[in-house]
């Protein structure tokens, strides 16, 4: 079985690890992230995320200088309009994880270039996200298996080869990761989540942990990946769908997050050990009180053989079941019994 290892905790696929990711939903305010970091802890998450984006080492100027004005967008290029949302620097970045241990979560953000890496491994980290555009990028998985901390690799756009590449890489390196299943459109859809992909991860990376990325609005599908096996949940978080920006229409309010966080860790309970037999609570309860056993039908004198009509199934189940009926027809009865006693082993 896959497990996670953490500075102060060991997470297996029996657990159940929370992370809320903020990405750029924070549109640029550090005030408004520290807020969320807060908020998010108050609803009882395991970790915060960011994203750490130099969107000059990340993009071609062409992509930079495209037009891109949207509903979304925060500048008429797409370079401004990272730029307004990707600037935090070294002493903001210092504030977020201050303020998210400060509220007893693990704070961590997901590189985009090496460049990110360095400046996350400086800022003293201590887990990592690989995001699903980087599943190829072997070189930046590399750099950070090497910082030997634990990482989380979301697995969005890829097929099995390109997983089995991408671990393969980082088995000699860095054996303490996590794959989540993922699927790259924003939202996802009923329709396109395939979570069925979970059951595939771990029958195909049985010795890694594995979890669930989210991109859909609702809550339905974390439940339903938890019970298909995962133990990691990257939920994105909002304080308001309703704010400017291309993630918060699918990310979870303060209240969804919080109803999250509990469902997710109740499935567990509610899953229990997989043995089929009777608990002790239906045992003194239901099943005696309204249970059957079988009971003398009429006065049954010592030593006679009995016959079907000697018996009748009756409440409470305090005796014999009902199917041992056929086979007491034709033994004899070793004590006589009254109307309404019930048969025992003994008797």
């Amino acid at each position: 079985m896959g497990k996670l290892v953490l500075s102060d905790r060991v997470i297996t696929q029996e657990d159940c690890f929370v992370i809320a990711e903020i990405g750029s939903n924070h549109g640029g305010d550090p005030d408004l992230c520290e807020e969320m970091i807060i908020t998010a802890a108050r609803c009882g998450v395991d970790a915060v995320k960011l994203q750490k984006r130099d969107s000059r080492k990340m993009f071609q100027r062409c992509a930079l200088d495209a037009p891109y004005e949207n509903e979304f967008s925060y500048g008429k290029t797409y370079g401004e309009h990272r730029d307004r949302l990707d600037w935090f620097g070294r002493k903001e970045f210092e504030r977020f994880k201050a303020t998210a241990e400060k509220h007893g979560v693990i704070f961590f953000a997901t590189p985009f270039t090496e460049h990110d890496a360095d400046f996350l491994h400086a800022l003293g980290v201590e887990l990592w996200k690989i995001a699903s555009c980087d599943v190829k990028n072997i070189p930046l998985i590399e750099k950070v298996a090497r910082y030997q901390q634990p990482m989380i690799i979301s697995t969005g756009g890829a097929a099995l080869a390109d997983i089995r590449r991408l671990t393969t890489a980082i088995d000699p390196i860095n054996q303490n990761f996590a794959l989540l299943h993922c699927v790259s459109t924003y939202p996802n859809t009923d329709a396109n989540v395939n979570l069925r992909a979970i059951q595939t991860l771990l029958y195909e990376h049985y010795i890694s942990l594995i979890g669930f990325s989210s991109h859909h609005p609702g809550l339905l599908p974390l439940i339903i990946a938890r019970t298909l096996g995962a133990a990691i949940f990257e939920v994105h978080f909002t304080l308001n769908r309703g704010i400017r920006g291309t993630d918060h229409g699918f990310s979870i309010e303060p209240k969804g997050l919080a109803q999250a966080v509990e469902d997710l860790k109740r499935v567990r309970v509610m899953l229990g050990s997989g043995r089929k037999e009777p608990t002790e609570e239906e045992k003194k309860g239901f099943i005696r009180k309204m249970g059957k056993a079988v009971y003398a039908a009429r006065p049954i004198p010592a030593g006679k053989v009995l016959e079907a009509e000697d018996m009748e199934a009756k409440s409470p189940a305090d005796g014999l079941p009902p199917w041992r009926m056929p086979g007491l027809v034709g033994r004899k009865v070793r004590l006589e019994k009254q109307t309404g006693q019930v048969f025992s082993e003994s008797t």
